[in-house]
């Protein structure tokens, strides 16, 4: 499904689409669904697999427990904060 989000997001055939993106969201799933976690934050450069992710887990019933983090806007706010 993150697949899916990211190719159509971008406009891009779901094949091109980066198998480490939607191994964010598998990897978080897992965690979430073993317990192992009960909040995972995903950060990631790419919006389109942070949003896909997101998207993927809520309709999964985690959506209160993934927070999707810009890695550009995060890296931005560690350099206004020196």
């Amino acid at each position: 499904m993150c697949r899916l989000y990211i190719a159509n997001a971008d406009d891009r055939p779901a094949d091109e689409v980066e198998r480490a993106d939607a191994a964010l969201a598998a990897l978080a799933a897992q965690r979430l669904s073993q317990a192992a976690a009960t909040e995972v934050y995903i950060y990631t450069t790419d919006i389109a697999a942070g949003e896909g992710a997101e998207t993927a887990l809520a309709s999964e019933g985690y959506g209160d427990s993934v927070t999707f983090v810009d890695g550009f806007q995060f890296v931005e706010d560690l350099l206004t904060d020196e």
